[in-house]
């Protein structure tokens, strides 16, 4: 299973939990919950640290673009 699944299930886990949380009784839950998060947090941490520089970059010139076009489009005296 690769980071992105991994992300996606315990998304799918929190949500379960948070449907049977009862007004008492269920801090173990909120706890499991932020543990949960805790550990999505660290695979997106990962994914951005394995992620090529080649790739930043490409993502960078692409979004770029789009600003020029949109910066010209709305400020035609720059």
């Amino acid at each position: 299973m690769n980071q992105d699944e991994q992300i996606k299930a315990l998304k799918e886990t929190i949500q379960w939990f948070k449907k049977q949380i009862e007004p008492h009784d269920c801090g173990w839950m909120y706890t499991t919950i932020d543990g949960l998060n805790h550990r999505i947090k660290f695979l997106k941490k990962e994914i951005k640290k394995n992620r090529s520089k080649e790739t930043w970059i490409t993502g960078y010139n692409k979004h770029k673009k789009g600003y020029d076009k949109w910066k010209e489009d709305r400020c035609p005296h720059n």
